[in-house]
This record gives structure tokens, sequence and C-alpha cells, in this order.
């Protein structure tokens, strides 16, 4: 709205000049570049302490889930490990503990911007017309079904992408650590088909799970 203004008010200057009338306002323009300006730099000053808040936030919340997995294991009885690759439960430590921390320390901070903006521009677009506003409203009721048909579909696939991201992990760790019995047993063509099914599995997953999620951003 305030950059609205400068040209809006460059353009009745700009007619002035032709009419012979008057001349551009350059003293109120310079006042609007001044304040867009500070406003440009508070909101830059915001994000730096909202990205130092959340970074400290996640990596002290990724750091405790770490911990107390650990203080986990130590409790969990044999025939859990027994049943349990080495590369899966490594998976669970750092892959979703990682995954947990860039969706606090990312997404969590796009969401809260987000809401920001939408209310600001929702205030901002009752102001300049009510009219409008309400015809723009209308459509959020189908973009949020959409979006919830959208999330629904994709929560699956991340599902499935972090747990045979475990299975790729456990069974590559079981192949090194077990390298010469495999060999021993002339073993390379089941390990090669297995990790291949796992693989697919995992790239299928990853894509459908990845492009239903970039659905949402238009």
């Amino acid at each position: 709205k305030i950059l609205g203004n400068a040209t809006t008010k460059l353009f009745e200057g700009v007619m002035a000049e032709l009419n012979g009338s008057g001349s551009i306002d350059f003293e109120y323009i310079g006042r609007i570049a001044l304040i867009t300006l500070g406003l440009y730099l508070v909101s830059a000053l915001f994000a730096y302490i909202q990205g130092w808040i959340m970074a400290n936030v996640s990596t002290d919340i990724a750091y405790r889930f770490r911990r107390d997995l650990s203080e986990k294991m130590n409790r969990m009885p044999l025939r859990y490990f027994d049943g349990t690759t080495h590369g899966e439960v490594l998976s669970r430590i750092t892959n979703d503990v990682d995954t947990l921390n860039q969706t606090l320390s990312q997404s969590l901070t796009q969401i809260i911007t987000s809401l920001v903006t939408v209310v600001g521009v929702l205030i901002m677009m009752l102001s300049i017309s009510w009219q409008m506003t309400l015809v723009a409203l209308v459509v959020i009721p189908l973009s949020m079904v959409t979006v919830m048909l959208i999330v629904k579909q994709s929560q699956k696939f991340f599902k499935q992408q972090q747990e045979y991201l475990g299975h790729v992990n456990g069974h590559v760790e079981e192949m090194y650590s077990g390298h010469i019995v495999m060999k021993a047993f002339n073993g390379e063509a089941e390990s090669i088909q297995k990790f291949d099914q796992s693989n697919n599995t995992l790239y299928d997953s990853a894509w459908k799970s990845q492009f239903l999620s970039g659905l949402m951003m238009p």
C-alpha cells in the first residue's frame, strides 16, 4: 500500500507536468522511500531474530531426542536388536531426528511467517476494498480442501520414505559388516536384488512425497 501511494503520487506528478499545472513531489516520494526502507530493515531484523530463536529451539530439541533415544536403546531387551538391523536403529537416531530438526527450523518458521503474512495481507485488503476482499476469500475453502487432500496423500509416502530409508541403511550395514560371509556363500546376487527392491521403493516414495508436497507451493 505504501509503494502504491508512491506510484500514485508519481503518476499524478507526471500528469501535472504534462498539463503544465504542477510537478512531481519528490519530497513526498522520498519520505515514502525512507519509510519503505525502514520497514525492510525492521523485517530483516525480525527475520534474523526468528531464525536465531528457531535454530536454538530445534537444535536443543534434537539434542534431547538423541539423548532420550540413547537412554531408551540402553534399556531395550536383546530380542529387539536381534530382530532389528543396526542400520535401522541408526536411521532412527540420525535420519529421523535430522528430519525433525529440519522441520522445526524450516517448516515451522515458514508456517509462522506465512500466518503473519496472511493476517497482514488480509488487513491491507480490507483497508483497500472490503468487497474485493470478500470475493478473494471465496476461494479459501476450496484451497483448504485441496491442501488437506494433498497432505493426506503425501503423509503416507513420507512415512514410507523414512521406513525404507531405514531398510536401505540396515541392508547396507549388514552387507558391509558381513561382507566376508556374504562372499563365502555367494550371496552377491541376492544381496543386490534385495537392495534394488528397497532402493526402488525408497525412490518411488521419495519422489511421490516430494511431488505432492510441491503441489502446495502455488
